[in-house]
């Protein structure tokens, strides 16, 4: 069989290279067997040419169909394998070759190229100096991803990672935290804001903390809404003040709010 890359780079498929890819995922998650995901994949890959996405989707699909409520941990397979191809689809749009124990590129790069292209606020290169930005950019562990449920990370995938105005992933999840968290603390006093973004980032990617959907959203992007989830208006008795209300509604409405009316 043949393999196409992005690039249209046509390869010989590598049986081998895929079964140790999978012994890869499996690594360190309990209840699953990698024998068992590997005969499944190969059986589908019957196709005289593949493109690398349709392996990759292949995988974590195949993964996800041996969830049960006996080998629940499937999930986390799934998870890593659809990473995976995010890790790929990001590095192919920044520019930068994706390793197994590098997956992740330059933060300061991204945050460089997301502000040019008006995707993030300018005022986080203001803010934050290039020194503060690469020991942030240091501090990310992508081991974290591995906490993520393959349900978790296709709904932070899709939902809240920051794209180009093309829709081509740019962001990973472990940047969306960091990003939050430098987002939040931004008005904080120079001096103790990095340690409130360290502690703020490690309850997020630990996923010891969250955020209101509008802040996972929006947060450190320049065209986002308000980063509030709930809110509450009280309508002045006067035709003006009905109307004025509607408009409020209205407005929080559209940025992402949910509204309370007494």
């Amino acid at each position: 069989m043949i393999v196409y890359k992005p690039d249209n780079r046509a390869l010989q498929f590598d049986k081998e290279r895929l079964l140790r890819s999978i012994e890869r995922l499996t690594a360190g998650i309990a209840g699953v067997k990698p024998g068992v995901l590997g005969k499944y994949v190969l059986a589908k890959l019957a196709d005289r040419e593949l493109h690398a996405e349709s392996i990759t989707r292949t995988t974590y699909m195949t993964a996800l169909e041996l969830v049960s409520k006996e080998e629940a941990n499937w999930t986390y397979v799934a998870a890593r394998a659809y990473l995976n191809g995010l890790y790929k689809q990001a590095a192919h749009n920044r520019g930068y070759k994706a390793y197994s124990d590098r997956p992740y590129g330059s933060f300061s790069r991204l945050l460089a190229q997301l502000v040019e292209q008006g995707i993030y606020r300018e005022e986080l290169l203001a803010a934050y100096s290039p020194k503060e930005l690469e020991g942030l950019g240091n501090m990310i562990d992508h081991e974290r991803d591995h906490l993520f449920t393959y349900i978790g990370v296709v709904t932070l995938t899709e939902r809240y990672l920051a794209c180009d105005f093309a829709g081509r992933i740019y962001e990973l999840p472990q940047e969306r935290f960091l990003i939050i968290a430098m987002q939040l603390m931004i008005q904080e006093h120079p001096e103790k804001r990095l340690t409130l973004v360290k502690e703020a980032y490690w309850a997020l990617s630990n996923h010891y903390m969250t955020v209101a959907t509008p802040t996972m959203a929006n947060a450190g992007k320049a065209r986002g809404g308000q980063l509030s989830s709930c809110f509450i208006d009280t309508v002045d008795d006067s035709l003006q003040g009905i109307y004025d209300s509607n408009t409020d509604a209205a407005r929080l409405s559209k940025m992402g709010g949910g509204i309370g009316v007494n």
